[in-house]
C-alpha cells in the first residue's frame, strides 16, 4: 500500500535536457529508472518530480525556480546544468551563453534557495563527456568547454558544501567509440541514448538512494517546513 503523502519525502530533479530526457521514451530516462529503484527500495515513500527543461541554462533555470522547486519545498534536490551554459553562438560573437563566473554564481544561488526552502540534501552533478569536437564560434571545441564547466561545478560543490555526483568521471572509462554508443547519433552526439541513460542512472543511484534512506530515517515531512 502506498504511503500517505504526509509520510513521504519529495525529490526534485532540476536541470536541462539531460534531466528531462530529450528524444528518449519517458520510461527509459535516467530519472524514471531511478524512480523505479526508489519505489522498489522504499515502497512508495519518495515522490519524484522531473523539472528538467531542454535547452536551458542556469540563468533560465533560476527564472523558473520559484514555481518548479521552491513551491514544492523538496527534501532532496539533484542539480544538473552546464551543457547549454558552456555553449556559444555566432549571435554572441563567441561568448558563452553564460559566463564561467555567472554559471558558478547561478548554481550557488540555486543551492542557497533550495536550502532556504527546506531541502536537507542537495546533489550537484557534473556533465557527461560528449563526442562534439567541432570548434565553437569562440574557436574552442565544444567538449573542451563542457569539461571546463564540469570543473566549475566541482568547485561550487566544495564551496557550498554539498554532495557531488561526478557524472563526467563515471563516463570517463569509455573509449570514444563506446561513448558514442551512449549518445544519440550524429548530428546530435550530445544527448544520452537509452544505454547512456542507464549508465547515468547507475552513477547517480547510490547518491539518491543514500540520501533517501538518510532522510526517511530522520523522518521526512512534506510541506509546511519553515526556512
Amino acid at each position: 500500500m502506498a504511503a500517505d503523502r504526509s509520510e513521504r519525502l519529495t525529490w526534485v530533479a532540476m536541470g536541462d535536457s539531460i534531466t528531462f530526457g530529450q528524444h528518449i521514451d519517458p520510461d527509459l530516462r535516467w530519472t524514471t529508472l531511478v524512480e523505479r529503484r526508489l519505489a522498489d527500495c522504499f515502497d512508495g515513500m519518495v515522490e519524484v518530480h522531473n523539472r528538467g527543461v531542454s535547452g536551458e541554462t542556469t540563468r533560465m533555470g533560476l527564472e523558473r525556480f520559484p514555481q518548479d522547486v521552491q513551491e514544492l519545498e523538496p527534501d532532496l534536490v539533484t542539480l544538473q546544468f552546464g551543457l547549454n551554459d558552456c555553449n556559444c553562438w555566432e549571435t554572441d560573437r563567441g561568448l558563452p551563453r553564460v559566463s564561467e563566473r555567472a554559471f558558478q554564481a547561478n548554481l550557488a544561488e540555486m543551492i542557497a534557495r533550495i536550502q532556504r526552502f527546506g531541502a536537507r540534501r542537495v546533489i550537484l552533478s557534473t556533465n557527461h563527456p560528449t563526442v562534439r569536437f567541432t570548434p565553437l564560434p569562440s574557436g574552442e571545441e565544444y567538449e573542451s568547454a563542457n569539461a571546463r564547466y564540469s570543473e566549475l561545478a566541482r568547485e561550487v560543490a566544495v564551496e557550498a558544501d554539498v554532495e557531488l555526483c561526478d557524472i563526467r568521471r563515471a563516463f570517463g572509462g569509455f573509449s570514444t567509440e563506446e561513448l558514442a554508443a551512449l549518445l544519440l547519433p550524429y548530428p546530435d552526439q550530445l544527448h544520452l541514448s537509452p544505454a547512456g541513460n542507464e549508465v547515468y542512472a547507475d552513477a547517480i543511484w547510490p547518491f539518491v538512494k543514500q540520501a533517501a534512506a538518510d532522510l526517511l530515517e530522520e523522518g521526512a515531512t512534506v510541506g509546511g517546513r519553515s526556512p
